[in-house]
């Protein structure tokens, strides 16, 4: 039977929405995992979870269709396995072979959304089995029978248990076996409580059902426990009824079982006062217990632009009103106004709805730079400690996923050129491992990423020697550091001579600074020479639905952002001063460079010819700039839409927005142009 696209189209739905959310979770599981390795300690709850997300994804994919995947995740089923019955160790090498097929297998899922060709699995297979078949020798200590077990109990363990049972042997942990008695009507939540409770302890090693009791009231269940804690210890942690622990070796009773309530004969029905329900009784329903919704990315951008366009509407619409009172001020139009006013307040409450949706935590961010950490210093030889602060910072989505790769390249260079290796850093009285700081905070409408290293620092004297032998400078003493910083940003500028999968090739901050404009912005280096650097990317919250000033210039009209506008001034031609071949005007005790917008974008007439000039003060993190304007007509509501690739490397524009009045005018995008103002550019 032939299988039509919307079939296909909707299976490959399906699945990506079930496996990049398992995906998602196992990268968090591993790098929790690489951080055990690192510490000697084994997590035995995290290996099992890793082994039942890679279960659960061949099954996935497997009835999906999608062979190449469920072959990967069997073998990594197989060395999990392996791992949580101690027959692997628990390496730098094995976690080293964990990530790299995790990262091929999220290639995988993605090539999946994204039609693109076959990837190889052999090669990360072989590593696999090479980590399968070094087996780690597993020596009992002593046999299972001289625990003092019943035979009974032993015969129930699993290979897995067996194994959990005898490392805590080998640790030294105290062993009990603890007796619980349930009711039958809550014996799955009172067993899940005390089971949370003794995880915080030690480790459960196995939970049985128990014989003994009456199967009409209760249900027995024993637990096999390990910790370093004492009897009197656990028995406090524990404090429950119907609970009795015991050593292992010692012979426990029974605890009494829950004594059920006698039940009057069907042939003599007793009336019953009406009682309250019990706790423990639930209504049997059908209801779903999450309260969360996967929404593809795409609906809530079609969801955002039918908003922008009720935004545009009600601005149309208000226009409309205003014109209407000032021709005749009627009763009517004073009704229709309260109207509007109404429709505008419910029209916020829902922007702020759609884009409160759209906001994720930078955790996500973050989780995946733990990995990129781990792996680069691998492969770099070097020891480099992740710190981490202020993740729980919200962003747009599709911010966050256009500056993955910007933040991903700030922190191999970091690596790659900040962080010396070992010996270098001992060598220079510094711990020989490394750190780098990624952090997050709001700083009014934006949102600053912050990557910082304690590495060697970049060295400016070379930047220029490098710039020198470029022809990018005449002198190597004329230019400042602020200048030398700037032309790490400079497309084809490298300091470094070999070329390495990370760098070298030139290829690099100029992609950085271009990706994050993209997104309206900014980069900014301070470092400092055998201490470090530190790189701050400042972002807007979101690109969707903003305030903005309508301004005018050249006879062109033009949106800024409102969040970069800090306040809006007349001045007289006669302030303007001229200092190092830049206009500025003194505002405040402090000196503000000024542009003329019209000379940015290489147009006639506007400001040349004005006595009294419009400046709007615009800034980005700590850079100021006045922007020289011919008129400005107020605030509106935009819709920023993308200009598409062909306008893409246009500087100074952020996009697109519709006005009511159906004209189409562009975003400046004020980061690109304090930049370039700063720069000395115009």
């Amino acid at each position: 039977m032939a299988i039509s696209n919307d079939g296909v189209n909707k299976a490959v739905k399906d699945f990506l929405a079930e496996a990049e959310e398992i995906v998602e979770q196992l990268n968090q599981d591993l790098v929790n995992l690489g951080d055990c390795s690192d510490s000697g300690d084994f997590d035995p709850d995290l290996v099992n979870s890793i082994f039942r997300g890679a279960h659960s994804l061949k099954g996935l994919a497997g009835m999906f269709g999608f062979t190449d995947i469920a072959e990967l995740a069997h073998n990594l089923e197989n060395l999990l396995d392996s791992l949580r019955l101690g027959k692997v160790p628990l390496t730098q090498l094995t976690v080293a072979t964990l990530y790299e097929a995790m990262e091929l297998l999220g290639g995988l899922v993605r090539n999946v959304g994204s039609g693109s060709g076959p990837i190889d699995v052999s090669q990360a297979v072989a590593k696999i089995n090479a980590c399968l078949n070094s087996p780690v020798e597993v020596k009992t200590l002593s046999p299972l029978e001289q625990l003092g077990l019943p035979k009974a109990v032993l015969n129930t363990l699993t290979e897995y248990e067996e194994h959990r049972l005898l490392e805590n042997v080998k640790k030294g942990k105290r062993l009990y076996s603890i007796l619980a008695s349930f009711s039958l009507a809550s014996f799955d939540q009172g067993l899940a409580e005390l089971t949370d409770n003794l995880k915080k302890a030690g480790e459960v090693i196995s939970t049985l059902p128990s014989a003994g009791g009456s199967l009409d009231s209760g249900i027995d269940f024993e637990i096999l426990f390990g910790t370093d804690k004492d009897l009197e210890e656990l028995t406090a942690l524990v404090d429950r009824e119907n609970v009795l622990i015991n050593p292992l070796g010692q012979v426990a009773p029974k605890p009494a079982p829950v004594t059920p309530v006698p039940e009057p004969a069907k042939s003599a029905p007793v009336e019953k006062e009406p009682t309250a329900p019990a706790v423990e009784e639930f209504a049997v329903t059908a209801k779903s217990m999450s309260r969360t919704v996967r929404v593809d990315i795409g609906k809530l951008d079609e969801l955002m632009n039918i908003v922008g366009e009720l935004v545009l509407s009600h601005s149309a619409i208000a226009n409309q009103v205003n014109r209407m009172r000032v021709a005749g001020g009627s009763a009517f139009a004073t009704e229709l106004n309260k109207t509007a006013t109404a429709l505008q307040r419910k029209l916020n409450e829902l922007q702020k709805g759609v884009m409160d949706i759209r906001m994720i935590p930078v955790v996500q961010l973050f989780d995946k730079m733990s990995r990129i950490v781990r792996k680069v210093s691998r492969e770099q030889g070097k020891k480099v400690e992740l710190k981490m602060f202020g993740a729980d910072t919200e962003l747009d989505k599709l911010i966050v996923e256009d500056i993955s790769d910007p933040v991903m390249h700030i922190i191999r260079n970091a690596i790659d050129h900040g962080i010396e290796s070992p010996a270098e850093r001992k060598q220079a009285g510094k711990d020989e491992k490394g750190t780098i700081t990624l952090s997050s905070y709001q700083k009014g409408n934006y949102v600053v990423i912050e990557v910082e290293d304690n590495g060697r620092g970049i060295d400016l004297d070379r930047v220029r020697s490098k710039a020198l032998d470029k022809g990018l400078i005449r002198s190597i003493e004329s230019t400042s550091d602020r200048e030398a910083i700037e032309l790490i940003f400079l497309p084809g500028f490298t300091t470094t001579d070999q070329v390495s999968e990370i760098s070298g090739r030139g290829v690099g901050m100029d992609v950085v600074k271009n990706n994050l404009a993209a997104v309206s912005g900014m980069v900014d280096i301070i470092t400092k020479k055998g201490e470090g650097t530190r790189v701050i990317i400042t972002l807007p919250i979101t690109l969707a639905i903003i305030k903005a000033l309508i301004i005018e210039s050249a006879t062109r009209t033009y949106a800024i952002p409102i969040t970069a506008v800090l306040e809006t001034l007349v001045v007289e031609s006669k302030d303007v001063l001229t200092v190092e071949r830049m206009e500025v005007i003194q505002l405040r005790e402090t000196t503000l460079p000024l542009l003329h917008l019209n000379r940015f974008f290489g147009h006639q007439g506007g400001t040349e010819r004005v006595e009294n000039l419009f400046v709007v003060v615009v800034g980005v993190a700590e850079k100021r700039l006045g922007i020289l304007v011919d008129n400005l007509h107020g605030q509106q509501d935009i819709v920023i839409k993308s200009l598409g690739e062909t306008f893409k490397g246009f500087k100074g524009i952020s996009g697109a927005a519709d006005l009511g009045d159906q004209r189409t005018i562009l975003v400046l995008d004020v980061g690109g142009i304090i930049n370039e103002a700063t720069r000395g550019a115009v």
